[in-house]
C-alpha cells in the first residue's frame, strides 16, 4: 500500500488548472471555481487548489464513532384500510394518509397519490433527513419512494435539493398474506431494504436496497436467492458509518455453509471485503453472527463468523491514515522563475479531514499574509501549492519555502504552480 497525492501540472506546467484564484465560497468536487482577477486591492479572494488521492490507501482521520454494526429499524407506520384517514408528524414534518391520496407537509411537501389497495408503509430516516413511503396499486405489488427533508449534498457534488425524490423502487411480494411494514427497514439513514418471499413461488427471497446517497445512476441493489429453511437465515448489518450494509447469514445447520458480503451505500452495488487490501470471502458457519468495527483502520472489523470464531477484515468506511491533509501556497515572483528563492512570500494553508481512494476535493486556501496581494510593483507573479498529510510522515511536505530553499520541486506530483497577475 501506498500513499500519494496530486496536484495536476499544467500544459504548459506554469499553468496548472488544480490552482486557481477565485472569489467563490463554495466549489463542488465535480465543477471548477471562477477565476478572479487579481488586484493589489483585492480581499475576499481564496486560492483553491484541487488534491486528488491517486494512492492505494484512504487518507486522513476517520469522521464517525466505531462499535457494533446495527440491524435494520423496521417501518413502523402503517395502514391497510383505503378508507381509513391517519397522520404522523416528526421534526416539524406531517405524513397524511387519505382516501383521497397520502402526502407530506410542513417543512416539506410532497404528494405520493392514492395507494390503491389501500395499503402503505412510512418511516422517517433515524437522522430525520429523508422520509421512506411504500404504496400498492394491489395486495402484492409495492412501490417505494425516498424524499429529501433538507438539501443533500452527495459525495460527487451532486445536489439533491429539500422536497425532491431521492431515490426510488419497486417490486412485488408473494401473498397472502400481503406485504406489510415488517418487508421493510431503514439501515441506518443510507438505505431501506426490502425482502419478501418471491412471488414466482418455490422456496426463494427477493430482496433490494435502496440508496438515497448513492452516487450511480441506479441506487438499487437487488437480487432473487434461494431459501433453504432450517439451514440459512438472513440478518442485515450496517456498518457506524453508514456506508455498508452487510448481508450475513445465519447458519442454522452445522452442515451448511453461505458466504457473506456488502453492499456500499454510495454505489449500490457490491463491494470487496478485503483484509491488509487484499480481496478475501468470509464464509459464516453459525447461528450468531455479529460485526464490530474496532478500529478505522486495516484489519480493524471484526467478524463473529456465528460460532464464536473471530475474523478482521479492512475497514470498509474509512481505512484512513496520516492523519489529515494540509495544502500550503507560496507565491515568488514569476520573473525568479520557481527555481530562485527571491520574493518568497506565504499565501496560507488549509486543511482537510479525509480523501478516499481516487477522490478529489476544491481545497479553498485564505489569504492570510499581511501584506495581502501586495506586489512589490511586480505584477508577475507564480502561485506554488503543496498537499501533504498532516501527520508530516505518511507523506512530508516537499517543500519549505521560507527556510532556504532549494528549487520548488514541480515535478512531485503533489506540487504545481499557476503564473498570475496581480495588477495594480
Amino acid at each position: 500500500m501506498a500513499a500519494n497525492l496530486e496536484i495536476k501540472d499544467g500544459s504548459p506546467v506554469w499553468l496548472s488548472p488544480s490552482i486557481v484564484p477565485s472569489k467563490d465560497l463554495v466549489v463542488s468536487p465535480s465543477s471548477s471555481p471562477s477565476l478572479a482577477t487579481i488586484q493589489v486591492s483585492s480581499t475576499g479572494v481564496f486560492t483553491y487548489v484541487n488534491v486528488k488521492n491517486i494512492g492505494t490507501v484512504d487518507l486522513g482521520t476517520c469522521t464517525c464513532a466505531t462499535g457494533a454494526w446495527n440491524g435494520l429499524t423496521f417501518f413502523q407506520g402503517f395502514v391497510a384500510n383505503p378508507a381509513l384517514t391517519t397522520s404522523q408528524s416528526q421534526g416539524g414534518v406531517t405524513f397524511s394518509a387519505t382516501p383521497s391520496g397520502d402526502s407530506i407537509s410542513g417543512g416539506t411537501s410532497y404528494l405520493f397519490g392514492l395507494s390503491a389497495s389501500g395499503r402503505r408503509a412510512w418511516a422517517w430516516s433515524a437522522d430525520g433527513k429523508f422520509f421512506a413511503y411504500v404504496g400498492s396499486p394491489s395486495g402484492n405489488d409495492w412501490f417505494l419512494t425516498i424524499v429529501a427533508l433538507q438539501a443533500i449534498t452527495l459525495s460527487n457534488g451532486t445536489i439533491i435539493n429539500k422536497g425532491q425524490v431521492a431515490a426510488q423502487s419497486n417490486g412485488i411480494f408473494a401473498g397472502p398474506p400481503n406485504w406489510t411494514n415488517a418487508n421493510f427497514g431503514w439501515a441506518g439513514s443510507s438505505g431501506v431494504m426490502a425482502s419478501g418471499a418471491y412471488a414466482g413461488g418455490g422456496n426463494a427471497l427477493v430482496r433490494s436496497l435502496t440508496c438515497p446517497l448513492a452516487t450511480s445512476s441506479n441506487k438499487t441493489f437487488g437480487e432473487l436467492i434461494p431459501t433453504f429453511p432450517g439451514q440459512v437465515d438472513w440478518v442485515y448489518l450496517v456498518s457506524p458509518c453508514g456506508s455498508v450494509v452487510a448481508f450475513v447469514p445465519k447458519i442454522l445447520n452445522s452442515s451448511s455453509f453461505t458466504n457473506m458480503f456488502m453492499v456500499s451505500t454510495k454505489t449500490a452495488a457490491v463491494i470487496p471485503i478485503k483484509k491488509s487490501n487484499v480481496s478475501v470471502s468470509v464464509q459464516m458457519v453459525g447461528p450468531n453472527p455479529s460485526i464490530t468495527t474496532i478500529q478505522h483502520a486495516a484489519n480493524g472489523v471484526q467478524i463473529n463468523l456465528g460460532n464464536g470464531t473471530l475474523y478482521t477484515v479492512d475497514d470498509p468506511d474509512c481505512t484512513f491514515i496520516g492523519g489529515g491533509i494540509t495544502v500550503w501556497v507560496d507565491r515568488v515572483k514569476a520573473s525568479t522563475l520557481p527555481s530562485g528563492n527571491l520574493g518568497v512570500l506565504s499565501v496560507g494553508t488549509a486543511q482537510i479531514s479525509q480523501l478516499a481512494i481516487n477522490q478529489n476535493a476544491w481545497v479553498q486556501v485564505p489569504n492570510t499574509n499581511p501584506s495581502g496581494w501586495g506586489n512589490q510593483s511586480e505584477p508577475h507573479w507564480c502561485l506554488l501549492a503543496q498537499a501533504y498529510t498532516t501527520d508530516g510522515v505518511t507523506i512530508p511536505r516537499p517543500w519549505n519555502g521560507q527556510v532556504s530553499p532549494p528549487a520548488f520541486p514541480v515535478s512531485k506530483t503533489n506540487c504545481a504552480q499557476r503564473n498570475i497577475e496581480i495588477l495594480p
